[in-house]
């Protein structure tokens, strides 16, 4: 086994991981981007790509923004249809931009943008194996048996974070978990052009359906729910996803010619509604791996690449101080509270206040549907 000497590790190269090696451009440092995978790769998701996306990558250079915008394999969203369980809906529309777009093609994008741009050295087919404390840093060890030491890590490494599972504490709390599945399907009838959907359907709830157009007349169906509900009401995702597309009065119509194009996939999101350790001596995590998803939404890209931006500028203060210490490193910790906080926790407050109250979503949507600041609010929230 060889050794290999590195300023800074970033284990994934996802949305969190690409986002802080861009971040760290021109520092000087020798920066190492570590990925278990070869991209493009499928990444099971939602494929919303939120505003906070154009917004992360306008923090780190407004031809970043540009390039986005010329990136062919997208859809412009730019509004969202709310389905309450009764059938009452209502349409927002949104002034800022966001997309739909194939994490597969997404993702690709943006390992090739910092490919291209960070200066940072990319390593595919090398995903982490073991983080542990050595001398006056850490030691990484990957899966095809390659070792490397570093001063500092970022993981940035997914919600099964390898490097969480090594250096934090940190367990799964199902009441600050979002279970879900996916499956792609062409030719669903009934949509509106640039428009996702969410259906909030009475028997599936505290959970929501989804429909997100893709290109080429794809689109993203899904169906998730918190973890604590689906564990005590023993709900299987997969089989509630297939029942709803083919039971539900409103929704089978528009599947009568859809084509599906693959089978539910299941994924977990562990959510922002709880505070966990995200940093430590040497170490910080960014994206999924910080427990950064939305509670509300299940949305987690545009906060795993402002997190990676974070945890990208408090390294070079580690390094400008030559501190790596875990108080050091609550800099960290204060910034992404400071962004986040607030807003994830009043979410979760709506989510546990909502839950599968029915009459409740009917009464809301309904109110919305009727009352211009309401709106404005739900608005917000999306």
């Amino acid at each position: 086994m060889s050794t290999t000497n590195y300023d800074i590790i970033i284990a994934g190269s996802g949305p969190a991981g690409t986002a802080c090696a861009l971040a760290l451009k021109g520092s000087g440092l020798r920066v190492l981007v570590l990925d278990k995978n070869t991209f493009p790769r499928d990444k099971v998701c939602g494929d919303a790509i939120p505003n906070t996306v154009p917004k992360a990558l306008r923090m780190l250079d407004e031809n970043y923004l540009q390039a986005l915008r010329s990136f062919p394999k997208k859809v412009v969203i730019d509004s969202c249809k709310v389905v309450a369980p009764s059938g009452k809906n209502v349409t927002l529309h949104f002034k800022l931009e966001g997309y739909a777009s194939a994490r597969i093609d997404f993702d690709a994008f943006m390992v090739n943008l910092a490919t291209k741009e960070s200066g940072a050295t990319f390593i595919a087919d090398c995903g982490v194996k073991d983080v542990s404390p050595q001398g006056e840093g850490l030691v990484v060890r990957t899966d095809d048996g390659k070792t490397f030491n570093t001063k500092l890590v970022i993981g940035c490494d997914g919600a099964h974070s390898i490097v969480n599972k090594k250096l934090t504490g940190t367990k799964i709390d199902h009441r600050h978990y979002i279970g879900a599945v996916r499956a792609y399907y062409k030719n669903v009838s009934g949509t509106a052009p640039n428009t996702m959907e969410i259906h909030l359907v009475k028997g599936f709830m505290p959970g929501y359906f989804w429909i997100f157009p893709l290109t080429d007349n794809t689109f993203n169906i899904g169906y998730g729910m918190v973890s604590e509900a689906i564990s005590r009401k023993q709900v299987n995702l997969r089989k509630s996803i297939l029942q709803i597309i083919h039971e539900n009065e409103a929704i089978k119509k528009r599947f009568e010619n859809a084509v599906p194009l693959e089978d539910p996939i299941g994924y977990g999101l562990p959510t922002g509604s709880r505070k966990v350790t995200i940093s430590g001596e040497h170490f910080m995590l960014a994206g999924d791996a910080a427990s950064l998803i939305d509670p509300a939404t299940g949305e987690g890209i545009g906060n795993a690449m402002i997190s990676g931006i974070l945890a990208g500028r408090h390294a070079l203060k580690c390094f400008q101080e030559n501190n790596f210490s875990a108080n050091f490193m609550r800099g960290y910790d204060d910034a992404i509270h400071q962004k986040f906080w607030s807003e994830m926790r009043n979410k979760y407050i709506m989510q546990r206040m909502v839950g599968d109250k029915s009459w409740l979503a009917d009464f809301a949507i309904g109110l919305a549907a009727d009352v211009p600041w309401i709106k404005n609010k739900l608005q917000k929230l999306f």
